[in-house]
């Protein structure tokens, strides 16, 4: 199972982090262009299941994001 992630939390963890979409890109080893048309829309993308999974788990090896749903985007702070 993928775990999801939508182009709204996409773009909001991409703020959080600092990260532009070429750091996604190298965090993540999906393309620029897919990351680009994944971030579009606000809903889960309609891409490929692996490239969503390896989006999601960039942003959670960050240690600095969860994710909630589809519309929640956690900022994790250490202690």
């Amino acid at each position: 199972m993928t775990d999801l992630v939508s182009g709204a939390q996409m773009r909001a963890a991409r703020g959080i982090l600092k990260w532009s979409i070429a750091d996604l890109e190298k965090q993540s080893g999906v393309s620029s262009m897919t990351i680009k048309r994944m971030e579009r829309g606000d809903g889960v993308p309609s891409a490929r299941d692996e490239n969503i999974q390896a989006v999601y788990n960039a942003f959670i090896s960050s240690g600095r994001i969860r994710f909630e749903g589809e519309d929640v985007v956690q900022i994790v702070f250490e202690e």
